[in-house]
């Protein structure tokens, strides 16, 4: 029997059915801003699992991001590309080099989410295009059962973040294809003339218009937060998806606490 033939799936990932299986937790996927592949490898030797590529936030390239899919594979941790802006190009190649899901910011339209599905679901349901390259192991062998698969295993989440995407958003649920409804809470928050973090029940009332748009169309709905009394919060009011703090934010706050933490022992002292 040739090696290729004992695999049982091309993609080690699931994401899809992962959110949406509700017997599971919801998924906690950790951003990476921070240009160095070594972020992806120490997340997943940490146990988590997903890591969000953040290129919209984050200054990373296309050959770092092609290592840090390597680097994901090698830890044991699934990939979610989320580019500067979409485009069709930049998220083909993503998947062809093995993201297991995309993330794309700035959907305000059903049109718009359309062209994400076509650019990055095989037909029926898409228009995304073949390629020989990491995500088939760059064996030919395996295309024609990853080409099979990867609807069903590739996760596709686009962001709510503007008073037109709120408007529209029980269209862009109803797209085949989309998977998460990622709140932006920051920028529909500034949209609406708010500050962030402001107790406001304008907030609240788009979250649950989004909430409720994913019902009906059976489409996960996410949030960023890594808090864990708002997490319990929000999984008790449907919340499948999770996006967790930067590595720099975090690296900051951790130094910033020890810092104060030796200088006050210093000074006692």
């Amino acid at each position: 029997m040739r090696q290729s033939e004992t695999y049982q799936s091309i993609d080690q990932f699931n994401l899809r059915q992962r959110v949406a299986d509700l017997s599971q937790p919801p998924l906690l996927i950790q951003p990476v801003t921070l240009a160095d592949p070594a972020l992806v490898e120490i997340a997943g030797f940490a146990g988590i699992e997903a890591v969000m590529l953040d290129c919209e936030h984050g200054m990373i390239g296309t050959e770092t991001i092609r290592s840090m899919m390597a680097h994901a594979k090698a830890a044991g941790i699934a990939p979610v590309f989320r580019p500067r802006s979409f485009d069709p190009a930049t998220c083909r190649q993503a998947l062809d080099q093995g993201a297991a899901g995309i993330h794309i910011a700035h959907i305000d339209s059903a049109e718009e989410a359309r062209d994400v599905v076509a650019a990055c679901r095989y037909a029926p349901l898409g228009r995304r295009e073949m390629s020989l390259g990491r995500a088939i192991r760059y064996d030919i062998s395996h295309l024609k059962r990853y080409v099979a698969e990867a609807n069903d295993r590739l996760l596709l989440a686009v962001m709510i973040e503007s008073l037109e995407a709120l408007e529209n958003v029980s269209e862009i649920a109803a797209v085949p294809g989309i998977d998460v409804l990622h709140m932006g809470t920051a920028d529909l928050t500034h949209a609406m003339g708010l500050a962030f973090g402001e107790d406001n029940p304008q907030v609240d009332e788009a979250i649950n218009r989004v909430l409720a748009a994913g019902k009906e169309y059976g489409v996960a709905v996410g949030i960023p937060t890594e808090d864990p009394e708002e997490v319990t919060a929000w999984t008790a009011r449907g919340i499948r998806y999770f996006e967790a703090d930067t590595p720099d934010y975090v690296l900051r706050s951790h130094w910033a606490r020890r810092e104060a933490h030796l200088k006050s022992i210093f000074s006692a002292g």
